[in-house]
């Protein structure tokens, strides 16, 4: 009998959110850095897949985020609903608008010294209001902070999957359950962005570019747990991949690995271990994602003329910037995620009691 994931860890999920916060942090240096033309000189083939293909990591980020889903409780209550919702915006929202807040006092207090940054082009009431409820993209405005898009498109899908719980569980019958029903509008969806809306510019604002990649995940995680057969689970890998040879995208054929290794990493290595500051770099991988631009702005702009001098200095700057947004998130994950997420689950717990009390009244 095949082993069955019930939701805890395993290695390999880990490695990849570790690899891909790297490669994110590593990337936007290579765009971002004052000296990083120079710091190419050094080891140009380095830089060169740094500048281009290290930003395709963020496809490992959809498909861990798909495969949380495959776990959620759903429910039919909207009251529910709306809990879980409000919890992954506080989630995802006030770490994310704590640092905005900091980059933006950041950028007055530099620019009042005469020693600006430079990382906010712009500001306005409207534009700060649309990062607060995640809607800047789509309302076209620009991000106060590298890849920060990635936030808005999260937060769609978490309201996305939430929604399509919620109706999934008010429509099953005896001939389709709940998870029947969201395959049978997954499956769809998945295919229309692999074949659609990802070769389209104009949806890069909005979840439906990035579904397939989303789905995918969360198929690999029913999958896992036995919601789902592999010939389903394999169909849809087929019909994704082949949209591939149509419009090739490096980010799809990184998430086709992503799910193949997560699934032979459960079956065969799931008892393994990662190293320590392996596992502490993935749990503080959303953290070092949150901090790191503003943190290699500091440092990179205050050793700017030592960093100019050579390439090997050059080079040396990006990394010690890198070092220090890794200390940079440790502080965060501490003071602010870490208790943040355990006042979120406290709430949450709380406010699902009150729905199930409420429920069991009315069935009464």
């Amino acid at each position: 009998m095949s082993p069955v994931w019930t939701g805890s860890r395993f290695a390999l999920a880990d490695l990849l959110r570790a690899t891909a916060a790297v490669c994110v942090v590593w990337h936007h240096l290579s765009l971002y850095a004052p000296q990083s033309d120079l710091a190419d000189r050094f080891a140009p083939s380095v830089g060169y897949w740094l500048f281009n293909h290290a930003l395709y990591a963020v496809a490992v980020f959809f498909v861990l985020s798909g495969l949380i889903a495959s776990l959620d409780k759903q429910t039919n209550h909207l009251r529910g609903a709306a809990i879980e919702i409000l919890s992954r915006y506080l989630r995802l929202a006030v770490p994310y608008l704590i640092m905005v807040a900091a980059g933006l006092l950041t950028g007055v207090i530099t620019s009042a010294m005469d020693w600006p940054l430079g990382q906010v082009d712009s500001f306005s009431w409207a534009q700060l209001f649309a990062h607060t409820v995640f809607l800047q993209d789509l309302l076209g405005y620009g991000n106060f902070s590298a890849g920060t898009w990635y936030l808005c498109i999260e937060f769609q899908w978490s309201c996305f999957v939430v929604g399509l719980g919620v109706l999934a569980n008010r429509m099953r019958s005896g001939f389709l359950d709940g998870i029947t029903l969201q395959a049978l509008i997954y499956f769809p969806l998945g295919v229309a962005s692999a074949w659609y809306w990802s070769r389209r510019e104009s949806y890069e604002a909005t979840f439906l570019f990035f579904a397939a990649q989303y789905i995918l995940g969360v198929f690999l995680g029913w999958n896992l747990q036995g919601k789902l057969s592999a010939r389903v689970l394999l169909s849809y890998i087929v019909v994704i991949a082949a949209s591939y040879w149509v419009n090739p995208r490096p980010q799809l054929v990184v998430s086709l690995v992503v799910a193949g290794v997560l699934w032979l990493g459960f079956r065969y290595c799931r008892q393994w271990r990662l190293p320590d500051w392996l596992s502490w770099l993935s749990k503080v991988s959303f953290s070092l994602f949150l901090v790191h631009y503003l943190v290699n702005g500091l440092v990179l702009k205050t050793i700017d003329s030592w960093a100019g001098r050579s390439p090997v200095q050059a080079a040396g700057a990006m990394l010690l910037a890198f070092l220090c947004s890794l200390v940079a998130a440790e502080i965060f994950y501490r003071w602010i995620e870490s208790p943040m997420n355990d006042w979120i689950k406290r709430q949450r717990k709380s406010l699902q009691k009150q729905v199930v009390f409420a429920s069991d009244l009315r069935t009464d």
